[in-house]
Order: C-alpha cells, then structure tokens, then sequence
C-alpha cells in the first residue's frame, strides 16, 4: 500500500477494496490520500492518476510521497510539466471513503440495505436516479431518468428480495424503480388533482408500504407490491405536511407528520408546529408531542373507524431512517426503530429540538443552529443524529446528552443538502450531498488526520492573486468568510492576521504594482464596497464604493500602466481613475484575464469551443494562433514565462492547459480533482491553481 507504482497502475477497483487493510502510519495516510479522489482513479488513466494523487498527497501535508508518486514513470505522449510543490487541504477529511459524482445538484438521498449490502440512493434536478454499493463506492445498477424534472421525493424498500426506489416528482406520478436493473417496477399518482411532495418507506403486518405526503393535505399509505395494480390506499387527512418519516412505537408501524391544522396558520419564522403520530394500520392517530402524558399513548382522533387486522409488524423490523431538508418550518427526522428510546429531531429557522418519541415531550433545551438537513440513527449503541448546516460542516450529535459524538465532517466544496446512513460491515457510514455536485460517503468510526496543510478560511476561497511583497512571492486569497489573507508562497504558512473591512464574500482580487508599491485591489459585499490595499503594510488605501467599481458588467480588475482597470465579459477595458474606455475590443467576447506578457498589456478570451485567443491591448491584433486542445469550456486563465518563452495557461471543469505564446503549441496539461477556480503564473513561472477549496502549487519538472 505503501509502494506509488502500485497507487498509480493498480486496477482502482482493487485498490480500494484493499484500502481497508491498511495498517500504520503510512499505510493508512496512503489509503486516506487515494479515496480523497477515488471517483476520478476508477476512471482515469495512470498518467492523469499519477497527477491527482501526487497533488492529494500534498494536501494532506506529506511532500515525500507526493514526490515519489511523481516519479513513478508512466507511457503518455508527453512528460507532465509541472510537478505539484505544495496544496492546502481545508477539503480534506481522512474519514471520507468515496466521492461519488452526478450530474446534476442532488436534492435527495437514501439508503437501503439488502442482503448485507448497504446501497446509496441519489436524486438529481435533472430528473436521474443513481445508486451506488456503499461497501465498495462502485456503481450499484443502472442510472434512470426518473422524472422529466426533479426528483423532489425518494424513499426506498426491499421488494421481493430486490431493493427497489420509490420517487416522486412535478410530473404528478410516483414510480417505483428496480434498483439492480434500472427498470420501472411500478407507477401510480395520488390524486387528479395532487402529487406527492414526500415520501417514506416502512413495513405494515411484514408487507413494505410507501407513505406519501401529498400536496392535498392528505398522506397516503400504499402496499408497494400492489401498487401496480392501482390498489385503493390507506389515506389519512392531516393537514398541510411539511415533512414525514416512520417508525415503530410500542409495537406498532407509525408515520409522524410536522404540519399546521390550517395551511398558512405556521409562523414560517420560527416554525411553530405540531409533530404528529399516525397509526399505519387503522389511520388513527397518537397524541400529538408536545401533549403531555403520564399514561401510554392512545388514539386521539375518534373519527376514524379503522381496526387492525393481524398481530404488530414491529418485532424484528430491520433499522430505517429518513433524511428531509430542514428550512424554515419544522422539520424533523425519526431515528433506527430498533433504538429503545424512539428520537426525532425537529427544527425551525433558529433552533433545533430533540423529542422523546414514547413520551412525547422535548429532550433537553433547544439547540440554537441553522440546520440544512438532518438524519439520525444508532450510533454505538447511542442515539444519534447527524446534522448539516447551510454554510458549514456535518456534525454528529449524542441525542441523549445533546453533545458532539465526533469531530466535525468536513469537504463539501458547497452546502450540505442532503443526508442519510448506513451501517455496513459493521462500520457506521454517512452519506451527504451537496451543492458542489457530488455524493459522498463518510466513516463516522475513522479519525481525523492531522497534518500539516494550510488553513484558515471559515468558509470556501472564493478569489485567488499573487504578488511579490518584500521581494518574496506571496498568495493573496479571498473567502466567504469576508477575509483576506497572505500566505507564503514557500509553504511557510499564513502571513500576520487577515485583511478586514469587507463583510461578506470577497469575489474579485487584483493585485499589481502603484507608485512603486504593491497593491492590491478587492471586491466584495455583493459588489458594493471596492478596497485598496497597500501590500506591505496592509493599510487601506482611498477603499470607496463608487458606481465604476460596481457595475454589474464587470468581470475582473486588473493593471494597466499602472493604473487599476476593470474589465467586462466582452474584452472592453475601463479606466477606473480616468473614467473612460481604453485600449481596442477584441473580436472575441469571454473575457478570463488581462496579463502583461513580454512588456505588452494582453487579453485573454475564450467561448465555448472557439479556442483561448491572445490579444494585444493598444491594437486589437491577435498575438498566437488559436490555442486548442481543451475538451471542456474554459474559465480561467493566465499568461506568463516559461524557460525564457511565453506561454498561456487556462482552466476547465477540472483541467489545467498550457500552451506556447509564440506557435500555439500546447505543451502540457494536469489533472485535478475538483472544478478550476483560478489561476496564475508566478513570476518565477510556478502555477497557482484555485480548484474547489484549495490551492495548489505546481512547479515546473526539470
């Protein structure tokens, strides 16, 4: 495991199985730094694996094996060009197993487990379903399209042996997907009139059943293996239904529902509802939580007639959990029936609540947190939730003590939606998904790596510059967080304490030379507040907020003559001193960079697939022929020298091209892990690329 050849040329399929074994030090920083990126290795070929992992080796801080891992020789056309120096790794957690991209933002998530096979269930915008194998992070069957929208509902079950998704969408039908094959096992819709919202899965008299929210105030219970016969389902009038999940109380299959009596009687603030009880066999309904009770639980709604028919379900019924997105109403989720103490956790805009299922009453004080979504489960015999927030970390919560059971996950490049878990092969696993398109799985058991890496930010970097400042190479970064901060271009660490005004993200950074001194010039608070800053001693320099600063047409800043200019999406510069357009438009709109290169004020453009053109300021004249070779939309891009000669470096979704200035030449390209953020040439032609949250510095192979 701890051998780069085998890393690099191993079949990845075997290699992550293996990971599991790992034992030591660094066998198991080895096996922490191939699953970071195991999505792109199942794929990718061994000169673009050698790439991903030397650079994931160095943002967990360890140098050495990112140079060994470099060395190892690969049959390419062409010798990579740079060679990763050093990386940040605020992306990084060492209890991450698998990435698992999609195509598009995933709004729901699931688990089942079949035959001691735990399985990953994801539902996109665009309308797909995925499913992976949770022991392995392999594809589990095939990729639907399940809805010709999005997939708003998901809940899965075991049918006849076979997992088996249940989905709902905007096109008003429920589906029921054979997991393994990819094929429609069964549809029907709630109503003429209504659709479902949300769904849930449990089991009723040893028969699996979907219970779903729909948007007519009614829930309604369906026998999964007559559902194709259009069965009449069990329908229970509750009200307006903000969110569902099942369990099993004192016996007995139950649907707890959060809603208003009346749609529109819910403060949307501060989410005050009813968390409610309903028997999935008569319809009936326990008392509300919150209602206090010194007796056991008893029907409170007379009006239903319904007798059960046969024994309780509840004894044996394997674990079940539900994930739904928490927002301003109160959401909640149930936790494993198999826990004694049956949990649910609720939340509104402000805070979070902890109820007691059996008893109905609230555990504890309410929690003050801005929760995203939630998922809960039995957690070393504890019950536990796990927690995601919009603008932050996944937590894992002891729901008895109200305390954190683990470190907080992180490595979302964006929000955490979604969320649900599994325990497989005894080892307790969280799925999360987010805004940044990917799925990932997480070992609540692992422990958290320490390394070495560079950190600070509270949230993403969301601008990227360098500049020279004492006569030392330094990044300038800018977060959501509203910080700015210096770091040594070296790997030396952070230099002194932030740069602060800006209140919110920081999204343009430029920096250059004025009068002399280093300069360097910011954007933020939703293109409000424009500061400048001198470099060297971090004072603040005329910062105003003026309407040349913000107008929305501006793409990016730059220098010219020494002189701060903005620059729009069609190539037009902008002297912000004289306040008047300078320079020549160039006959190609996407603007990515305005560089100097070889004494000449440039532009940087590309559009779609028309190539990255080079163009000179003063007189409009293309300086390169085309630039081609890129297989994806470019959005970044920088000039800069290069032994002596010019070259152009630009980024895609999750590549980095270089070409020479001079014939057009493309002279070598690096993979990376996660989408281009930004990117630079330093002056000493070492490459600095913004992907996802990180940083990363390439230096040239000599």
């Amino acid at each position: 495991m701890t051998d780069p050849g085998w890393l690099v040329h191993g079949d990845p399929e075997l290699v992550l199985a293996g990971l599991d074994g790992a034992a030591g030090q660094e066998e198991i920083l080895a096996a922490a730094v191939y699953r970071t990126s195991g999505h792109v290795h199942r794929d990718a070929s061994a000169g673009v694996r050698r790439q991903v992992l030397a650079l994931d080796a160095a943002r967990y801080g360890n140098r050495e094996l990112a140079r060994n891992i470099a060395q190892v020789a690969v049959r390419q056309e062409m010798d990579d060009p740079w060679v990763v120096q050093w990386a940040t790794g605020s992306d990084l957690d060492s209890r991450l197993r698998y990435a698992l991209p999609v195509p598009a933002k995933v709004g729901v998530l699931a688990t089942v487990v079949v035959e001691g096979r735990g399985i990953a269930v994801a539902g996109c915008e665009d309308g797909t379903l995925h499913a992976w194998d949770l022991a392995t992070g392999s594809r589990y069957g095939k990729a639907v399209s399940a809805h010709t929208g999005d997939v708003r509902a998901l809940a899965t079950a075991v049918l006849d042996g076979r997992p088996v998704a249940v989905t709902g969408g905007f096109d008003r039908t429920m589906r029921v997907w054979d997991l393994a094959r990819g094929e429609l096992v069964g549809t029907c819709s709630a109503d003429d009139d209504s659709w479902v919202k949300l769904l849930a899965a449990g089991l009723v008299e040893g028969r699996p059943v979907v219970v779903g929210a729909c948007i007519d105030d009614v829930v309604r219970v369906w026998d999964l293996a007559t559902l194709s016969q259009h069965s009449e389902p069990l329908t229970i009038h509750t009200g307006f239904v903000s969110a569902l999940a099942t369990a099993v109380l004192d016996g007995r299959p139950v649907a707890v529902t959060s809603h208003s009596t009346e749609l529109g009687a819910t403060d949307l603030i501060t989410g005050e509802e009813n968390v409610r009880v309903w028997d999935l066999i008569t319809g009936r309904e326990f008392g509300a939580l919150g209602d206090r009770h010194d007796e056991p639980p008893v029907f409170a709604d007379q009006a239903y007639n319904r007798t059960a028919e046969g024994g309780s379900d509840g004894d044996g019924e394997t674990g079940h959990c539900a994930s739904l997105d928490l927002n301003a109403r109160a959401h909640f989720l149930v936790t494993d029936p198999a826990s004694e103490c049956p949990m649910a956790v609720s939340a509104n805009a402000y805070e979070v609540h902890v109820w007691n299922l059996a008893t109905r009453e609230q555990v504890g004080e309410p929690v003050a947190a801005f929760v995203e979504t939630a998922a809960v489960r039995v957690l070393h015999d504890r019950p536990a939730a796990l927690v995601g927030y919009a603008h932050g970390p996944v937590e894992v919560w002891d729901l008895s003590t109200l305390r954190q059971l683990r470190p907080s996950l992180t490595g979302h490049e964006a929000a955490v939606r979604g969320t649900a878990t599994a325990v497989v092969n005894r080892r307790h696993l969280a799925v999360t998904g987010g805004d940044d398109r990917s799925v990932r799985i997480w070992d609540l058991d692992g422990e958290k790596e320490t390394g070495s890496w560079l950190t600070g930010h509270a949230g993403s970097v969301t601008g990227v510059t360098t500049a020279v400042v004492d006569g030392s190479c330094v990044i300038v970064t800018g977060g959501s967080d509203a910080g700015v901060r210096i770091w040594d271009l070296g790997g030396k660490g952070q230099l002194g304490e932030p740069l602060t005004g800006h209140t919110i993200a920081v999204d343009l950074l430029t920096a250059g030379t004025v009068d002399g001194r280093p300069t360097l010039l910011t954007r933020g608070d939703g293109y409000k507040t424009v500061r400048i800053w001198d470099l060297t001693t971090r004072e603040e320099l005329h910062g105003r907020s003026t309407s040349e600063y913000t107008s929305s047409f501006i793409e990016f800043f730059g220098v010219v003559d020494g002189r701060f200019v903005a620059v729009t999406g069609e190539g037009r510069v902008w002297d912000l001193t004289a306040s008047q357009w300078i320079g020549v438009q160039p006959r190609q709109r996407g603007a990515l960079a305005l560089e100097t290169l070889e004494g000449r004020s440039v532009i940087l453009t590309s559009l779609r697939a028309e190539g990255v053109h080079l163009w000179d300021l003063a007189t409009g004249e293309l300086l390169a022929p085309p630039l081609t070779g890129h297989t994806s939309e470019v959005r970044a891009g920088a000039t800069g020298t290069l032994d002596g000669r010019p070259v152009v470096v630009a980024g895609g979704d999750r590549t980095v091209w270089m070409w020479d200035a001079s014939t057009g030449q493309q002279i070598g390209t690096y993979a990376f892990p996660s989408r281009i953020r930004g990117l630079t040439v330093a002056p000493d032609g070492r490459l600095v690329v913004g992907f996802g949250a990180d940083i990363a510095v390439l230096t040239h192979r000599r």
